[in-house]
């Protein structure tokens, strides 16, 4: 019987599951969404109860529409959107909503570490400065709680009973210590966090986190003891579904948010390096909160008829967009959650500039895009300046390259050529297909496999007509986001009651 790694990418508004064979194809997937909740200004969370159910909904519609035997399944391994915080009791049970990594509420905690560091290191959406907020705003919580989880950590106890972090997790809470790969005492002592809060063990990315238990196998419909991995969060997932795995290999990530990540030639002490779930390998991550966030807020807003009438709204969206009478000067500032890079400002927030008497929707769509693709750029900038650009080709995964105007318009923008994984939505999937693969010992080079299985089905280059445009305009971008954000700071700086 043909065997299958489980998989499941939770996003910020819904779990990708993927059934992935050993060839790295999809044999069955789904999409499963959630609500995420904004209780006060600057507030997110979400219902871990949900998503562990949603998980468990996901692996039934798999299973039947698959028609596979529960014995098919390999393992499973899973990955989220990182950076996210979920206290529970003795018993693994909840104490808190899951806070999510878009959750700006800790700004003025963020403050004081960063007069303790003496520079400029952490924000309010971070967890360590979350954490914090806990201890001074509900500490009550932190007194009662058992250990400090993330949405995946709890996840893998649901499946396992192990309480865990995963090292590419554990990295986003600023508490670990990325490249001893253990939790760095010096940063507890620094923001007063309870050490014996965070489970002791870290498990690598391909590391086998326990078996699944009598109880959640049956309500997931699989067999007991099926071995369950460590996976990844979001981006480092992304690494592995964009092959990303020798130096100077990049991908963009248009999905809720959007990043750029590039592969390391070795660590550097800087706030952008991340540890690869490739064993000593380091990459560069430049993220923005507005990524495909923005596309479904302009879907929801310019397109609510066609989307009550069930049209291919995002085939018209890039039709209008594509059109030559929609290439306007308008500007779309793409902060509809903050912004977190390149500057790092909570309290900004989207803006369309520059609108008219006789302005079109298809030139605010084509704003929008623009705008996703002015902060990529504004990545790169901040990018090269660190470490040079010796890139040769972007690779292209997420929903958004699913939109084909879109990637186009970014490759426009970035002036460099961007080549779309096969199956974008779940080449995060198929990253965490490897680490199963990896931790089962499948392959003699690990993840080297991805060398020959990595897959792209189309490549979008410049089209250089654009670019006199384009540098004007980026110009009056990054013009506009400095001259909005005294006014924004100030109508986002009151305290809710």
């Amino acid at each position: 019987m043909k065997q299958y790694s489980l998989t499941f990418d939770f996003g910020s508004g819904s779990v990708k599951a993927a059934l992935v064979g050993g060839d790295h194809r999809i044999l069955a997937s789904c999409n499963r969404p959630y609500n995420t909740y904004y209780p006060q200004k600057g507030w997110a969370v979400q219902s871990p109860d949900t998503a562990w159910s949603s998980l468990l909904e996901a692996t039934r519609l798999l299973m039947e529409s698959a028609a596979i035997l529960p014995a098919q399944v390999k393992g499973i391994a899973l990955s989220h959107t990182g950076s996210t915080v979920l206290f529970v009791d003795g018993e693994g049970k909840p104490l808190t909503d899951c806070v999510m990594w878009m959750d700006g509420r800790a700004v003025e905690q963020a403050g004081r570490l960063n007069a303790l560091a003496g520079r400029e290191l952490y924000t309010g959406k971070n967890v360590i400065a979350k954490l914090l907020w806990f201890m001074e705003m509900q500490p009550e919580v932190v007194r009662s709680a058992y250990k400090l989880l993330d949405l995946q950590g709890y996840l893998l106890f649901c499946m396992t009973g192990e309480l865990v972090y995963e090292s590419t997790g554990a990295r986003t809470t600023r508490l670990f210590h990325e490249r001893e790969g253990c939790w760095d005492a010096d940063k507890f002592a620094q923001s007063g966090f309870p050490r014996r809060l965070v489970p002791e063990r870290v498990v690598r990315s391909e590391e086998l986190v326990g078996r699944l238990t009598a109880q959640a196998a049956h309500l997931l419909g699989l067999s007991e003891g099926t071995p369950v991995y460590g996976g990844c969060c979001d981006h480092a997932t992304a690494v592995l579904g964009a092959a990303c795995i020798h130096p100077g290999d990049a991908h963009i990530y248009i999905g809720t948010s959007a990043w750029l990540a590039v592969t390391a030639r070795e660590y550097r002490d800087v706030p952008t390096i991340r540890p690869s779930p490739v064993p000593g390998q380091w990459y560069h991550y430049y993220e923005s909160d507005s990524g495909g966030n923005c596309i479904d807020y302009l879907l929801r807003h310019h397109y609510q008829k066609e989307l009550s009438e069930g049209l291919d709204v995002y085939s018209l969206l890039g039709e209008e967009s594509a059109d030559s009478s929609s290439y306007k000067d308008v500007l779309f500032l793409p902060f509809l959650t903050g912004a977190s890079a390149p500057i790092s400002d909570v309290r900004s927030r989207a803006s369309l500039l520059n609108l008219e008497a006789g302005t079109t929707r298809g030139q605010i769509s084509r704003a929008v895009l623009e705008g996703l693709g002015f902060n990529l750029l504004w990545l790169k900038e901040f990018c090269t300046a660190d470490n040079g650009w010796n890139v040769g080709q972007l690779r292209g995964i997420g929903g958004g390259m699913m939109l084909p105007e879109s990637v186009q318009t970014i490759a426009n923008i970035l002036g460099d050529p961007i080549a779309t994984v096969r199956d974008p939505r779940f080449a995060g999937n198929v990253g965490l297909a490897v680490c199963v693969e990896v931790g089962l010992q499948e392959h003699d080079d690990g993840y080297s496999v991805l060398d020959k299985t990595g897959a792209f089905d189309r490549l979008f280059v410049p089209q250089e007509a654009l670019r006199e445009r384009y540098d004007r305009l980026y110009r009056s971008y990054k013009a506009a986001f400095f001259a909005l954000s005294q006014i924004y700071n100030t109508l986002n700086n009151r305290k809710e009651d």
